[in-house]
């Protein structure tokens, strides 16, 4: 499984979610303060850095989180910004964050998506294969959508987005310069009942190597597969797509042996 590193499809580094309620988050301030010790004059504790909790107001109090994901920590710019605020109906949204959103979520799904290699098979097999013999693939299984969904209930806010990736195109590049073609490219085709499939035995294109590998080595034949992605509100790989995102990718690589026929020709 790898990975989708086909764009920079990015969530936010920081961004506000709703948390509690004002009677809840002046519950969670005191706790917070009697259990570090600090009083609500202090100047390390919560309500002493947020006086005003708002009860009574309608709104939420908004926790900051962050994406880690990249950078293994927390960026500093977010841990310049305030860790809470409160927005209520009439007020604007925080200019040094977002407020989370269904393309945030989007984007978490994103970087979560992990795209299985093609499951490639070669006729004749890798380290049979043979000097101006065609070369053909094909997958030994189907290949399905591969879908995650980020969600969050929290606070009254019920959201959902969905990213679907599609396995669209196989390209094998030959890894050797004494091919001919050196790369081939295949259109999936979904099959009855569902499923991706590739076999290139009737293909236009098929890479034909020119050369014998030399004793005791090999070569490696890589398979790339592009999948589509996109991305739609709600937990369903089924919803509207609101837009493309940037393709994905995975690979697969295979040690290929090329040898020689030798063949006798009688008059």
């Amino acid at each position: 499984m790898a990975p989708v590193r086909g764009g920079q499809w990015e969530p936010p580094a920081c961004w506000y979610e709703p948390r509690y309620s004002p009677e809840e988050f002046s519950a969670y301030a005191t706790t917070v303060d009697v259990r570090h010790g600090e009083g609500a004059s202090r100047e390390g504790g919560v309500r002493a850095k947020y006086p005003d909790m708002h009860i009574g107001d309608k709104g939420q109090w908004y926790i900051m989180r962050y994406d880690t994901s990249s950078t293994g920590g927390t960026p500093q710019k977010c841990l310049d910004q305030d860790g809470f605020v409160f927005i209520g109906p009439d007020d604007p949204a925080p200019t040094d964050a977002p407020v989370l959103d269904p393309e945030i979520l989007a984007g978490l799904a994103y970087k979560k998506t992990t795209l299985p290699a093609p499951p490639l098979a070669l006729s004749p097999k890798p380290k049979q294969q043979v000097v101006n013999l065609a070369t053909h693939a094909r997958f030994t299984k189907k290949l399905g959508r591969v879908w995650v969904t980020a969600a969050i209930q929290e606070a009254g806010l019920d959201l959902a987005a969905t990213t679907v990736a599609e396995p669209a195109t196989l390209r094998l590049v030959a890894g050797m310069d004494d091919a001919d073609p050196a790369s081939c490219t295949y259109d999936l085709a979904e099959s009855d009942g569902g499923g991706y499939a590739v076999d290139t035995e009737d293909a236009d294109c098929n890479i034909t190597y020119r050369r014998v590998t030399a004793k005791g080595a090999a070569h490696t034949l890589k398979a790339y597969l592009t999948w589509r992605v996109s991305w739609a509100e709600g937990d369903s790989p089924d919803g509207t797509p609101r837009h493309q995102m940037p393709d994905g990718e995975s690979v697969d690589e295979v040690a290929v042996t090329v040898k020689e026929i030798q063949a006798i020709n009688r008059d």
